[in-house]
């Protein structure tokens, strides 16, 4: 079935779209204002922009039941301008302070100054004030009525500003957009203190919501058919299924609460950070970063058969396999080179349920 966007737009002036977010109208939500990194420079580069009137893309919202407008794409540009104006809020609901603009290219005379301020020579003058509140963006609206799936997809291709989000950034903006709730309880699992012990990760990928996307990952292993395509596009594979899973309400929150957190105060406990490093047989260690492809072969498998390897008597058998799956030719097929990630993943999750398997 062809997948539906309807949309709208029209241009808005700098001042009304000032006005519309004031007034509580236009909604940046808060997990997407935690994701406003553009630099003072990058920030100083659009308000120059905007003074020497060079077009600026378009902003794209979805308009809610209410009427109000979900900001979907043109975070960056839209928080730089209402931050320099002193309205943007944080996501506490406090006025987030302006900072004074640098050097621009073409207009260098911009350095250090401000919106308004008592000091003439920092402030920028009533005549730049409105120009650019008179300046205009047009705003695209997708509208209530648009295929939801097509939303999504509308929100992946728009990733348009000038700090492009990881994707799993793009898959938390996609997740709040169609179930607060399961973001939140995703949320809160990605900061669980023994699951953040048991796989250490980069400040960089922290920064890049690495733990959300072993989170997802971890219910995609868990409840998905993994009928797809080996030539599907991994991270859209993960951002789909997450969502068909979440629409399904297939996760039990209170349950699955439970599972997750002894899942991993099992593997905290016998392996401490390296239940997902490879194992040195040689060295008699496990060595080198946190795999991927250790995460995926583990986690189905010991899903299944938590109950038995729970039990203190049944310790070291687990032990002994996380440490011969680098030795098994289906792990070692499974991650070499050339193995697209939907392939490894699917080859992955079969054999962990074969390798984990028990008989009492």
């Amino acid at each position: 079935m062809a997948k539906s966007v309807k949309t709208d737009s029209y241009p808005m002036s700098i001042g009304e779209l000032s006005n519309v977010y004031s007034d509580g109208d236009l909604v940046i939500n808060p997990e997407y204002q935690r994701l406003f990194r553009w630099d003072i420079t990058q920030q100083s580069s659009l308000i120059e922009s905007i003074l020497l009137n060079i077009p600026i893309p378009p902003i794209y919202v979805y308009q809610t039941d209410e009427g109000k407008w979900d900001l979907i794409d043109g975070q960056q540009r839209l928080s730089t301008i209402f931050k320099f104006m002193n309205i943007l809020k944080n996501p506490e609901g406090e006025i987030l302070p302006s900072e004074p603009l640098v050097k621009t290219k073409f207009l260098p005379s911009l350095a250090g100054k401000q919106w308004m301020s008592e000091d003439a020579e920092s402030s920028l003058t009533e005549a730049q004030r409105r120009f650019i509140k008179r300046s205009k963006i047009d705003i695209v609206i997708i509208d209530k009525a648009s295929d939801k799936y097509a939303q999504y997809e509308m929100f992946q291709r728009l990733n348009t500003g000038g700090a492009p989000l990881s994707p799993q950034e793009v898959r938390n903006c996609i997740l709040i957009m169609n179930d607060n709730d399961s973001y939140s309880f995703f949320k809160k699992l990605s900061v669980n203190d023994n699951f953040t012990k048991a796989i250490p990760l980069s400040e960089r990928d922290q920064e890049q919501q690495g733990y959300m996307e072993q989170i997802v990952r971890y219910f995609v292993l868990k409840y998905s058919d993994l009928e797809v395509e080996d030539s599907a596009n991994y991270n859209n594979f993960l951002t789909e299924e997450i969502i068909k899973i979440v629409d399904d309400e297939l996760i039990d929150k209170k349950e699955d609460s439970k599972i997750f957190e002894r899942i991993f105060k099992l593997l905290y406990s016998l392996f401490e950070d390296s239940a997902f490093k490879k194992y040195d047989y040689s060295k008699e260690r496990f060595l080198g970063p946190v795999l991927v492809g250790a995460y995926e072969v583990i986690i189905p498998g010991l899903i299944e058969n938590l109950d038995f390897y729970e039990r203190s008597e049944n310790h070291d058998r687990l032990v002994g396999l996380i440490k011969s799956i680098y030795n098994q030719e289906q792990y070692s097929e499974s991650t070499k080179r050339g193995v697209r990630p939907v392939t490894r993943l699917k080859r992955l999750a079969q054999f962990s349920r074969e390798f984990f398997r028990y008989e009492d």
